[in-house]
């Protein structure tokens, strides 16, 4: 995971002894890119990176707050216009995933030819995902107690709107989406000059490693580190310095991991999980959501007569809502209320204690 580097200046105001920035490594899920091209037509342009914390990500829908819409062009091998839904411009998922990284883009035409950023939720862009996470993803640590989940996040961007309604945004707007924390390093061990720990929080129990560099291109491991949630400090004997000026914490073991490759060799996120087929199989699991009049409708894989609990839970983890149903058959829906539901949300089903 990574936070902000800090500028050499601020820095400076909080260890004056030496300059040093200091970062730990994030990872984005996808990047959405909004532009104005005039005319009122937007394009919005869907990166979707290779995140390790899934070992799949399916995106099944993407839906942009759109009001007056009069033409799209999409990509029409693996995508669909559905239409619109109280102004939303809704697009469907239709022909087998692709493998990530990938980019989709999509062309809009409003008859509107003024725009605005929006920010607030369920006011820009709506993407709906079927997940599948790792043994080593955080969530794990959190009520989340099912590697199948689903769920969506609501991404700011930019809309045409009324001329009214115009704020002066610049034609083009870039929007990062992480569906995991980051790691908030709070700072430095320092004695004498030297540099010999780190500080950070993470609410969950990982195995980083901490390394350093000068130049931002040749990175070495320094150490492997184990959470304490929910704050850690680190130190050592042994002079951090001698490692670079600049440091980051890299996420790369769910829980007190001991059995990981030599310091010097390249370290990666460790995963048991070879593959996803049968996951789904395993009942009650959650098969998708997608929105209807205002709510969001959440499918379900059960058995007749099963008692079945559907949580959503937040990006730490945990359950902010829950709703129960006896299973009539092999399929059934349940149905939340979005308001007061987090950014990003995702959807897991448990059988009923």
């Amino acid at each position: 995971m990574r936070t902000i580097i800090f500028p050499r200046h601020w820095i400076i105001s909080c260890f004056s002894a030496v300059c040093i920035a200091l970062s730990a490594r994030a990872t984005t899920f996808l990047t959405l890119q909004s532009t104005y091209l005039g005319n009122g037509w937007f394009q919005y342009q869907m990166n979707v990176m290779d995140d390790p914390f899934f070992t799949e990500a399916d995106i099944t829908g993407f839906n942009v707050n759109f009001t007056n819409q009069i033409n799209q062009i999409g990509d029409g091998t693996n995508w669909s216009y559905t239409g619109s839904d109280q102004s939303y411009s809704e697009w469907s998922f239709t022909n087998g995933i692709p493998a990530r990284p990938y980019s989709v883009t999509f062309l809009m035409q409003s008859s509107e030819t003024s725009w605005r950023t929006a920010t607030n939720l369920y006011d820009g862009a709506v993407v709906l995902m079927s997940l599948y996470l790792t043994d080593f993803n955080p969530l794990l640590d959190g009520d989340v107690v099912s590697r199948n989940i689903v769920g969506y996040a609501n991404m700011a961007c930019l809309v045409p709107c009324d001329p009214a309604d115009a704020d002066g945004s610049p034609t083009n707007f870039l929007y990062t989406l992480k569906l995991l924390p980051d790691v908030n390093i709070n700072n430095l061990i320092q004695t004498n000059g030297g540099v010999y720990g780190v500080d950070f929080d993470w609410a969950y129990t990982n195995t980083f490693v901490l390394q350093g560099t000068s130049n931002f291109v040749d990175w070495t491991n320094i150490a492997y580190i184990w959470s304490y949630p929910p704050e850690t400090t680190w130190t050592t004997n042994v002079s951090l310095l001698n490692y670079g000026e600049f440091f980051r914490l890299e996420l790369v073991a769910d829980g007190y991991d001991t059995n990981l490759p030599p310091l010097g060799d390249a370290v990666a996120p460790r995963s048991s999980m070879a593959a996803n087929i049968g996951q789904i199989s395993t009942t009650p699991s959650v098969t998708g959501c997608q929105f209807a009049n205002g709510q969001v409708v959440v499918n379900l894989a059960t058995q007749t007569g099963q008692t079945v609990q559907v949580e959503a839970v937040d990006g730490h983890g945990a359950v902010q809502q829950t709703q129960q149903i006896v299973a009539q058959g092999t399929r059934a829906t349940v149905t939340f209320n979005t308001a007061g539901l987090p950014n990003p949300v995702f959807f897991q089903a448990t059988t009923a204690p």
